[in-house]
Parts: structure tokens; sequence; C-alpha cells
């Protein structure tokens, strides 16, 4: 019984944990948040799971290295709304193994003035599917007795699913603020990027006692892919010279990687979590080159959260906020620095809050 129970119950915590949680930086949401249910399942004999989970930020603050450079006013600034419907499909097999599906499902809007060539506040949005991902799990410790602990190795590919050229309308006149043309909406609201990838994950937990329990998973998401060739330029001005020779003007595929650790306190049916995330893209992938736009950075938060089981489900919440955020400089950075004289590092636009609110299932 013991190997039907841990996959859902501890398995599941750690389906995925990538996911752009924090605005332009750190992660396009290409996985699952099947982290989020956590520990203290109950014994059932079903080998399926669902776990449906929803997340909603609204970025404003906008960061250039570990400076907070957000405007004063808040109309000069970009706001981003991202919420995400995550579908997770789970399949329980014998002897540690354990297959997982993972579709996200977006509707992204910005509303800015800098976008928009005619200097007034407009928005931008997309909808739809994003990368979708497909995983297959193997518990490395045997799973046919009771164990306080094991590791879970996790290996999968993420596919181009979802569009990474939508378009919208940008208004680009300053003597006809009516006039607008289509072209790509901002790289941090598309809803995928292009690329296919590989996604490599290691998971444990280890149950000290009735009530108390800790767990870690790291996640990496490695993108060959150089740049998907779609434009980031500003839509009705001259494309810039230097984003042009630093190959800055298109958008990049990038890596990207979490780090999570915490602990479960159990009571009757609560499970309580205080948790710490870490998170980012960086600036050089292990593969392939580092040409175009890339938002890259670190972010690290704590992330508290509860669940409530019933007798074959459960509904948990987790908030995620950031402590500490930094953009950091890429490649196309350092080209421009040496054709300015002047140094240059991307920012990125980040998340006070992320809220998570999600409802899983075994059948």
């Amino acid at each position: 019984m013991f190997k039907k129970i841990f996959p859902f119950a501890i398995g599941v915590l750690f389906l995925s944990s990538e996911s752009r949680s924090q605005g332009c930086v750190a992660i396009r949401n290409v996985a699952g948040f099947g982290e989020f249910a956590v520990l203290g399942y109950k014994e059932t004999p079903d080998k399926w799971m669902m776990n449906i989970n929803n997340r909603y930020f609204h970025a404003t603050q906008a960061f250039r290295g570990k400076d907070n450079v957000t405007p004063p006013d808040p109309s000069n600034g970009l706001s981003i709304y991202e919420y995400t419907m995550n579908l997770e499909l789970s399949r329980i097999l014998d002897k540690g193994w354990e297959l997982a599906i993972d579709l996200p499902i977006s509707s992204n809007n910005i509303v800015s003035k800098a976008e928009h060539a005619s200097g007034v506040r407009h928005s931008t949005s997309d909808f739809g599917i994003g990368d979708l991902r497909f995983t297959a799990y193997k518990w490395l410790l045997n799973t046919e007795k009771p164990r306080k602990g094991n590791i879970q190795f996790g290996l999968g590919l993420k596919f181009p699913t979802g569009n990474y050229h939508s378009m919208d309308y940008f208004y680009y006149s300053k003597t006809d603020p009516t006039l607008k043309m289509l072209a790509p909406v901002n790289v941090a609201i598309q809803l995928g990027d292009g690329g296919l990838g590989i996604s490599t994950e290691l998971n444990a937990f280890y149950i000290f006692g009735r009530h108390f329990s800790v767990f870690g998973n790291v996640f990496y998401l490695i993108s060959p892919v150089d740049v998907n060739g779609v434009s980031n330029q500003i839509a009705g001005v001259p494309p810039n010279p230097v984003a042009v020779a630093t190959t800055a003007d298109v958008n990049s595929v990038t890596d990207s990687y979490t780090l999570r650790v915490g602990g479960n306190y159990t009571f009757k049916r609560f499970v309580v979590t205080a948790g710490a995330r870490y998170e980012g893209a960086p600036a050089h992938d292990l593969f392939g080159k580092n040409d175009g736009l890339r938002r890259v950075g670190h972010i690290f938060s704590i992330e508290p959260g509860i669940e409530y089981k019933f007798k074959r489900s459960f509904i948990y919440t987790f908030v995620t906020i950031p402590m500490l955020r930094a953009t950091i400089q890429t490649v196309p950075d350092k080209r421009a620095t040496d054709i300015t004289g002047t140094y240059t590092i991307s920012g990125g636009d980040l998340a006070n809050v992320v809220y998570f609110v999600g409802y899983a299932f075994t059948f």
C-alpha cells in the first residue's frame, strides 16, 4: 500500500517547480504546480491524480540589477497581470515509476506607456495554452516497504505548444493617438518560448514523526535553442542599432531553475507548510548560444501555505513573498557595454506577491 500512498502524497509535491512566478524575470510557466500538494494524503488504491492549480500576480516593481527603478508615478510604469490555470495529470506505475503530463492555460495582460510610441498608456494581452511538459519519475529507493524518506528523479521534455509570437495592437503615433499596428507582445506575457526543452528534477522528503516532515526539490530546464526570432522592438520605431548589433532585438530561449526547501506540520486534516524558494534564469545556458533578449535574474522568496484534506482530495493555498530580487547582466548586455562604453544591464518587472490556490483529487 505504501507505494500507492507516497507517489500521490509526496510525489505530487514535486511534479514541477517551474513557473514564471515573479514577472519578466524567473521563468515562464511551462510546468505544473504539483509541489503544493503536500504531505499527508491518506491511503488510496487509486492510480490517477488530477491537480488543478490557479496562480495570479500583478507585477509593478521594476529592477535593474539589485536596484529598484520603479517610476515614482505609477502611470509611467509597467503593470503586468498574469493568471494561469495549470492542469496536471499523473499516472502511478509499479516499482516507483510515475508519468505526468502538464498543461498551463494563461490569460496575460500588460498596461504601459513605454511600449507605445504614442506615449499614451494602453494595454496588450494574450490568452491560450502554454508549453506542455511530459515527465517520467522514478523513486530511487525501494517503495515496496514503508520508508521515512525517499529520493525521486525526474526527466522530461518541454514541448513548444504555447504561442511564442502572440500579437496585439500597439499605438505608435504621437500626432494621431488612434493609429495602431499589430506587433508581438512583450516576452513577459508570451505563452511559450518556442523551444524544445529538457527538464530535470531531483526531489526528496523525510518524515520525522506523526506531525512533522521536510521536503526539498531542484528543477532545471535545459533549453538548447538560442533565439526564437520574435522581435521585441517598440512597434513603429526604427530598430535600435545597438540592440541589433548585440542580438538583443529578438527574444532568447533561456534555461531556468528552481530550488525549494521547507517543512510541513500535520494536524488532523490540516497541513501547514513553511518553505523557501530560490528561482531564476541564467545569463549562460548549459548548452547552446546565449544570444537575444533574456529577462534573467534570481529571486529568493519565502513561501507559507496550508492544505486541507478530504477523503480522496485536498485543497491548498500558498503565497510566495519575494525577499531578495535582482536582474543580471546578459551576453548582449556585455556586448552593448563594449560598444557604448557604458555599463549595461537588462531590467525586469517583478511582483510583490504571488498567489496560488489549487485542488487535487485521485481516481
